[in-house]
């Protein structure tokens, strides 16, 4: 259960990284400067794995693709997930393929980002991350593309942005320290239709997560 609730919490902090619009048409483009493309990642530390992640229409439709090995008092726990976002991120599809299980869901923080700016958004970014005491550090390369580093002091976590999008992630300290980090980004190129789709076989539920919330 608190693997799931991290993986759901870091996954929504994606969501608003790579949220944008346009201010003059207000309408929304989570990838304003890139139109289609794959970004590959690399994993490692105590959770080790790869993702990749595929876009196209500016953001409106998304597939990250996620494999990860986790050791923990000599058990291994293998992940491979795919999550589906669709309609700019409005609907989120998160798929367990190896128990070939998923859950559809509303994005309860849609409505924070929708119609908004560009600078509006990135104001509001930037507030999140100074109010968890994260300061912008420096600026550092990652994949070829200039980062800004943004470290936070009460956990020690930083987090490298280009454009609104996270391109490196470090997480924890010592034995608990994971790194994910881009290690390609390829812009402008045809993705297969499969990427964005979900297997036949998998047995997709729909929840409410306001429900499940109480709310």
């Amino acid at each position: 259960m608190y693997e799931d609730t991290n993986f759901l919490h870091s996954f929504f902090s994606l969501v608003i990284s790579y949220a944008n619009a346009d201010s003059v048409t207000h309408t929304h483009k989570r990838y304003p400067n890139s139109k289609s493309g794959i970004i590959k990642y690399r994993i490692s530390g105590t959770i080790t794995g790869t993702k990749v992640i595929y876009y196209e229409d500016w953001g409106r439709r998304e597939a990250i693709y996620t494999k990860t090995t986790m050791k923990l008092r000599g058990v291994t726990v293998d992940r491979n997930t795919l999550t589906i976002l669709e309609d700019n991120g409005r609907w989120i599809n998160n798929i367990d393929l190896n128990a070939r299980t998923g859950i559809r869901m509303k994005n309860p923080r849609y409505k924070e980002y929708v119609g908004k700016s560009r600078i509006e958004l990135e104001n509001v970014k930037k507030k999140n991350l100074k109010d968890a005491g994260a300061r912008r550090a420096e600026i550092e390369w990652v994949a070829g593309k200039p980062c800004i580093v943004w470290g936070e002091q009460y956990t020690g976590n930083e987090t490298y942005t280009w454009n609104g999008i996270i391109l490196k992630r470090v997480t924890g300290s010592g034995f608990s320290k994971t790194t994910t980090i881009a290690t390609e980004i390829i812009e402008r190129v045809q993705i297969p239709e499969e990427k964005f789709t979900i297997p036949p076989d998998i047995q997709v539920k729909t929840v409410n997560m306001f429900t499940l919330h109480g709310n």
